[in-house]
């Protein structure tokens, strides 16, 4: 219950101070003389959240429920999409077929619907070359048909799965299964081909039983892969659909395209059935690489919210709350529903006052180095007036008649002569904050900012989309040092490959221990929201821009670059500034590069081994047609360019 209520002050207050400029944790306790925002009214917005289903402790589980299944990144939902498209337009074929059928799809459905399977049983663990496991080796196999607690063994293991199957009629049932390459099925002995074959991507396969009037002993060979996958094995009549409803356009989309497939079934004279039996098959195998999502959903019937004295959880006082707004700002929306959908409808209202100026002024801050009003965590009498309170006002019905188009509004940022004016001092205009926009920003970027940079320069940025978390270069054991003796991520395993060179969009974030040159950067915890930043010059950012072990393998692969794509020393420091400033270098960088150049080539010419030493850095193989000492010195110019001012600084 404590910790309930703690995920719903956090809900609240995030959406206050994210979405709606101010801070809400004062109401959380007590109602302020002079406060708009009463107690109730807060527990009001919170009842918001208080009936999602998740529990309120996530067991130290990656993915506590509730979760949906979905493409893992930006190809495979493409692909899913063509998918979906194939799928609805081979039905739309079906539906007219169907029309004048429908008599004779009921019937066949009614009597293939008395099929059933019972004997569900595994065996142990064995070799995936080994036989069928003798009687002795089998058990009752507990939470089958469906989707078993635990996984496949590994590659070169397997689990069988058996089960009796009684048809009353000459029909098909699919049987849906889970494994690895060498997965094999057996009806009364007979192997039966299946989507595993030819196929190291498929986790899972459906494949068409075509079973006689009788009784039937289906066996499952499923082996393991590195994947970590669960047991899964099912069988499913289609048709049972269309026996339930007698109505074949009221069966799911599912059902339908598998009855459209079955090779035995009223449309097996259909020229669909071919490609209707392909599609699913590929359906099946996208569907086996889909990952884990979380998702958020509702309570069938919602918690009670009570208004809590002093916030403590276990002090609820008062009349049970329904779910509401804070009234100060615009009314609820006629016909909304009082849920999350409603609340989004609500913020997203063409009358809410804050919710358009909020996002425009963080936008602003993210392309300006700061907001139009300067205290972006306060809009209210306590925090900064807008600088240019009429200029905010246009960027929010901007915003709203744009169809709340974020690229939209940001090109019209970076395209404006503001954003694009010199950001040199004036002394015509004493305005040391810049609070008149009379000079372009000039601002220190951020963490993540900083190491994409330097990952596009280098040619090392892997541009792919979505995915899960990936964990790059950081020193061995910081997580350990600082973990839960019952975590399970107190070891940071760090990932290789591509998966190295992610976008820092895409690191795994442990909150209690950020990545530590994100931290050097100012990047928050993430253990309560920010919506600024704060920017810092220490030490400790040039020893980690000088010395990290991924800024070091990037240096020497954006030398690798400039040495491929130049011809001479001018033409690479050209490429050098152009990729890191977008200019050339001045007469004065030119000449400080120049001079450092020729210092690292006299380092590293007699230096083969101290030249080597440094081109090892980074798990990124290195072009061995290069020299190594010219390799090395220009390896020292690029993290020293990459360290300076230059790449880390908008201006």
């Amino acid at each position: 219950e404590e910790f309930q209520a703690k995920n719903n002050f956090d809900r609240t207050e995030t959406l206050g101070t994210v979405l709606l400029g101010m801070s809400l944790t004062c109401a959380r306790c007590h109602t302020h003389k002079y406060d708009p925002i009463p107690q109730t009214e807060y527990y009001r917005l919170l009842a918001f959240f208080n009936s999602t289903a998740e529990r309120s402790m996530d067991g130290n589980s990656y993915t506590y429920g509730p979760v949906i299944k979905a493409p893992e990144n930006q190809a495979a939902w493409k692909h899913w999409s063509t998918l979906e498209s194939a799928r609805d337009e081979l039905l739309a074929k079906a539906k007219v077929e169907t029309a004048t059928e429908t008599s004779a799809l009921v019937a066949h459905a009614e009597a293939r619907a008395g099929w059933s399977s019972d004997d569900w049983r595994s065996s142990k663990v064995v070799a995936a070359a080994a036989p069928l496991p003798p009687e002795a080796d089998w058990e009752k196999a507990k939470g089958l048909p469906g989707v078993r607690r635990g996984n496949l063994p590994k590659g070169d293991q397997a689990v069988w799965v058996s089960c009796s199957v009684k048809a009353p009629l000459d029909q098909v049932l699919w049987l849906t299964f889970s494994g690895g390459p060498g997965s094999q099925v057996l009806v009364d002995g007979v192997p039966i081909p299946s989507a595993f074959e030819g196929s190291p991507e498929q986790r899972t396969a459906s494949v068409p039983l075509t079973l006689s009037k009788g009784s039937h002993q289906v066996r499952v060979k499923m082996v393991g892969t590195k994947l970590g996958i669960a047991i899964e094995a099912r069988l499913e009549n289609p048709w049972q659909a269309v026996a339930k409803t007698k109505d074949w356009e009221a069966c799911s989309q599912k059902d339908r395209l598998l009855m459209l497939a079955d090779p035995r079934g009223p449309l097996a004279h259909s020229l669909l059935q071919k490609q209707a039996y392909d599609l699913a098959q590929r359906i099946t195998l996208a569907k086996s690489n889909f990952t884990t999502s979380l998702i958020a959903q509702d309570l069938a019937t919602p918690r009670k919210t009570q208004v809590l004295r002093r916030g403590e959880y276990n002090l609820p006082i008062g009349e049970p709350l329904e779910p509401g707004i804070l009234t100060v700002m615009s009314a609820f929306p006629e016909g909304a529903p009082r849920n999350r959908l409603g609340l989004a409808r609500w913020l997203t209202s063409r009358e809410h006052p804050l919710v358009a100026r909020v996002l425009m002024n963080r936008v602003w801050q993210r392309t300006f180095g700061d907001g139009l009003v300067r205290t972006p965590e306060d809009f209210g009498l306590q925090g900064e007036q807008p600088t240019h309170p009429t200029l905010l006002d246009w960027l929010a019905v901007e915003l709203q008649d744009s169809g709340w188009d974020l690229k939209h509004m940001l090109r019209l940022m970076v395209t404006s002569q503001t954003f694009r004016q010199r950001s040199a001092w004036r002394d015509d205009v004493d305005d040391p904050e810049n609070r008149l926009l009379a000079r372009g920003p000039r601002h220190r970027l951020d963490a993540e900012v900083i190491r994409d940079l330097a990952l596009w320069a280098s040619g090392l940025l892997d541009p792919n989309m979505g995915s899960e978390g990936v964990k790059p270069y950081q020193p061995d054991g910081l997580w350990f040092a600082l973990a839960h003796p019952a975590s399970n991520t107190k070891r940071y395993v760090r990932d290789t490959g591509r998966r190295l060179y992610r976008r820092s969009l895409y690191v795994y974030w442990k909150r209690t221990s950020p990545h530590p040159m994100m931290t050097l950067f100012d990047a928050p915890s993430r253990e309560a929201s920010c919506v600024k930043r704060s920017r810092t010059n220490t030490p400790l950012q040039s020893l980690g821009l000088l010395n990290e072990t991924q800024r070091l393998e990037m240096s020497r692969m954006l030398a690798e670059r400039l040495l491929r794509e130049g011809s001479n020393d001018t033409e690479r420091l050209d490429l050098l500034f152009t990729l890191l400033a977008c200019r050339k270098p001045t007469d004065g960088e030119r000449a400080a590069c120049a001079k450092l150049l020729q210092t690292m080539r006299g380092r590293y010419a007699g230096a083969e081994k101290d030249a080597l030493a440094l081109l090892s850095s980074g798990e990124a193989p290195r072009d061995q047609k290069l020299d190594p000492a010219e390799h090395a010195a220009w390896s020292q110019l690029a993290i020293t360019v990459l360290a300076s001012d230059v790449p880390i600084l908008l201006y």
